[in-house]
């Protein structure tokens, strides 16, 4: 598969990072010269500097025998004519946008094509389905939930104290009653399929699969317990924070708060959201937290475009006394890469989002979710097994997945399966399948 991305910003490179791990043939497009030379160093693809909106430009990448045109530039109206252009003067199968400005697409998205687009991704409104996903659940872990299963991935970090440390899966599972199973293993910047046998150090980041709700079962073990989130307060009144207030119903939002310190985005919430507490204040007040009594908030969750006020912010809210704290971030992912290591419960990455929106589009029909998790080295996807796949009707202890990936879930109808070897796999399955980056393409391959 050939895909031509116009944008070398961190989601453009983010998706092409992915792709060319994948050893698929990835072409960047980028106008600035500084972030093409940037990408053309870090990336192994070819990167031609210029206009994605360039006829000519566009032929230097190879447009003509492309199978997927990617614009991610962070200009929706250059995102929307380039693909335009792509679609009305080349034979291009797949053509992918991102747009943020709901004056293009509508609150509801939009119901057919616009401009010849496949596929359009909001990087904000992904990012804000990531966070309600999370809060739904009680920000008990950095969680995942899927479309078609009620199973969960929970990423765990292991520190000293943990009671499992220096422990093996199999002695773990013996002495926790709930069923579960540890899909992979994220450690010192690697990823490790686990056996049974495989002991977990501290440092680890585990990524554990559990029925919905059964995860605290095994928390209860370190002793973190779960907490009833209803005072939630968001600071910053960003795009993001309003697609996420939307996903509340009214009577949710009436035990909402928002701090932002412009008078207009205030106005602007207060009409939208007539429910809400609306605060106009400088979060980094000092005063502001016990004049407004803050600290009787279960949660706060920051959603300024400012990535270090956000995570200085949601850490503060730890030491104030808010039970827990999220941060988004929309610029630097290098901060991801500290989140374990800081006292928050969960940091959301825009381009993280956007990421699996566009993944999900390019895996195909029958793969219904796919995340991207540990900086791209693992990626979980959700996929349903038809009368057409390569493994139905087989055992998992048939299916060669080399020691590359683990079929860590089934959900069959309403029942779920954490799997074992004589499990069959039965058409209409919802399979969750966890995959280290660099054999993606041969695992997929069992599947197609």
């Amino acid at each position: 598969m050939k895909t031509i991305i116009l944008g070398a910003g961190t989601r453009g490179f983010q998706i092409a990072k992915h792709l060319i791990e994948e050893n698929k043939d990835v072409v960047l497009i980028e106008t600035d010269p500084q972030k093409a030379a940037n990408a053309s160093s870090k990336l192994d693809c070819m990167v031609v500097t210029g206009s994605g909106t360039s006829i000519e430009k566009l032929r230097e990448a190879g447009i003509e025998d492309a199978d997927m045109f990617i614009s991610m530039t962070d200009s929706d109206e250059v995102n929307m004519v380039a693909c335009g252009l792509v679609s009305s003067e080349f034979k291009v199968p797949h053509k992918i946008a991102c747009i943020r400005n709901l004056t293009y697409i509508g609150s509801k998205g939009l119901s057919g094509k616009i401009l010849g687009i496949d596929y359009i991704i909001n990087p904000e409104a992904e990012a804000a389905n990531a966070i309600y996903e999370i809060v739904s659940n009680g920000v008990f872990s950095d969680m995942i939930a899927f479309q078609q299963t009620s199973l969960q991935l929970n990423n765990v970090h292991v520190t000293r104290s943990t009671p499992f440390v220096n422990k093996s899966i199999m002695k773990i599972r013996q002495a926790v009653k709930t069923d579960f199973l540890i899909a992979a293993i994220h450690r010192h910047q690697k990823m490790l399929v686990p056996t049974g046998d495989t002991v977990i150090r501290n440092g680890d980041t585990l990524s554990i699969v559990t029925e919905e709700g059964k995860i605290e079962s095994l928390f209860d073990t370190i002793g973190k317990k779960k907490k009833m989130l209803k005072k939630i307060l968001l600071v910053g009144g960003s795009k993001t924070a309003r697609f996420l207030l939307k996903n509340f119903s009214q009577s949710d939002r009436r035990s909402f708060a928002l701090v932002d310190q412009d008078a207009a985005v205030c106005k602007e919430f207060a009409e939208t959201f007539p429910e809400l507490l609306i605060i106009k204040a400088d979060v980094t007040d000092e005063t502001l937290y016990e004049d407004e009594d803050l600290s009787s908030y279960d949660l706060m969750i920051t959603l300024t475009e400012n990535d270090e006020l956000n995570i200085l912010t949601a850490i503060y809210a730890r030491k104030i006394g808010i039970d827990k704290s999220m941060a988004l971030i929309k610029h630097n992912n290098n901060y991801l890469r500290l989140a374990p290591h800081l006292e928050l419960d969960a940091v959301v990455a825009v381009s993280s989002s956007t990421v699996n929106s566009a993944l999900r589009y390019i895996r195909g029909e029958n793969f219904k979710s796919v995340h991207s998790l540990f900086e791209g080295k693992l990626e979980v996807f959700e996929f349903e097994i038809n009368k057409d796949s390569a493994v139905l009707n087989k055992k998992i202890k048939d299916i060669n997945l080399r020691g590359k990936g683990i079929i860590a879930g089934i959900t069959r109808g309403k029942q779920n399966i954490l799997p074992k070897g004589e499990d069959v796999l039965e058409e209409g399955d919802v399979l969750l399948v966890t995959v280290e980056r660099s054999h993606i393409d041969d695992v997929q391959k069992l599947f197609r």
